[in-house]
């Protein structure tokens, strides 16, 4: 009965919020956030924190993790709330018990970033990779986008005779010119950048370190390549701050859209059509 109600409480408290305002309870506090690389190295969150923090007087502590790494922080309870991009790992952790709730906030897409323009759909731009021999970057972290990037290999297998291991490195080509770094987005373009390599990267922060790349961003129109970043609620005892700050990401659907490099959107707000 009691978890009933906590959850009742969850739900219902983002309606009574608009009433209630921001209590002195809640200003001057700090919620710790495990975010992914890649929306700390995307320069949104240096955007958005800022004005959450003016708004409701929470401090944001963030750790930039992988999205798995993200999760295992949240289960050893060295974290209050979290920002990952792995959805069928996000429901799994709920289902399991270690998330209250999930709210898909903002979404971009993933790209390829690499020397030259690859040719074809997104698969045989893969196998192109092997074939001719050319060079990958794989975060190598368990992060969402590497989990992301085993998703397109496994494709790229059904549909073509290169050889595929599945190792502590995750699954891929067997294949010198595939180069696991287990580190995060940010390092993995630095990397592809200075070894004339491809990598995966969410378009984010592709755009955001364009200007000081010389590589090109390649987009495919590819359902799987959807991108939805996600805010999960945990059970402890931040769960008011935790959620404004959900609701803050949610609401603010301005300074998600009007973010811009170069006068290009890295995000859009809300969840995409086909996000799972």
């Amino acid at each position: 009965m009691k978890r009933v109600l906590f959850l009742l409480f969850v739900f219902v408290l983002p309606c009574l919020q608009g009433c209630l305002g921001t209590s002195e309870e809640v200003s001057g506090q700090t919620i710790r956030l495990a975010t992914t690389t890649s929306m700390r190295d995307s320069g949104l969150l240096a955007e958005l924190l800022p004005v959450f923090t003016a708004e409701t007087g929470i401090e944001v502590d963030v750790i930039a993790v992988g999205s798995g790494a993200a999760m295992n922080l949240a289960k050893t309870n060295d974290v209050d709330v979290l920002i990952t991009h792995s959805p069928e790992n996000e429901i799994q952790f709920i289902e399991e018990g270690y998330a209250i709730n999930r709210t898909i906030f903002a979404w971009n897409r993933f790209v390829m970033i690499g020397p030259d323009p690859l040719s074809g759909n997104l698969t045989e731009a893969m196998s192109s990779l092997v074939r001719e021999n050319k060079c990958f970057i794989s975060r190598g972290d368990s992060s969402g986008t590497h989990i992301k990037e085993q998703d397109v290999w496994r494709n790229v297998a059904e549909s073509s005779n290169l050889s595929f291991i599945n190792n502590e490195l995750g699954y891929h080509p067997d294949w010198e010119g595939y180069k696991s770094i287990g580190q995060g987005m940010g390092a993995a373009i630095t990397i592809a950048n200075e070894l004339e390599c491809w990598t995966l990267s969410d378009k984010g922060t592709a755009l955001f370190r364009s200007d000081n790349i010389e590589l090109t961003i390649q987009e495919f129109e590819s359902p799987e390549l959807v991108n939805p970043y996600s805010v999960l609620l945990l059970d402890n005892n931040k769960l008011l701050e935790t959620t404004l700050f959900r609701d803050f990401l949610f609401n603010n659907t301005d300074l998600i859209d009007n973010y811009t490099v170069s006068n290009q959107t890295l995000f859009e707000s809300g969840s995409p059509l086909y996000s799972e």
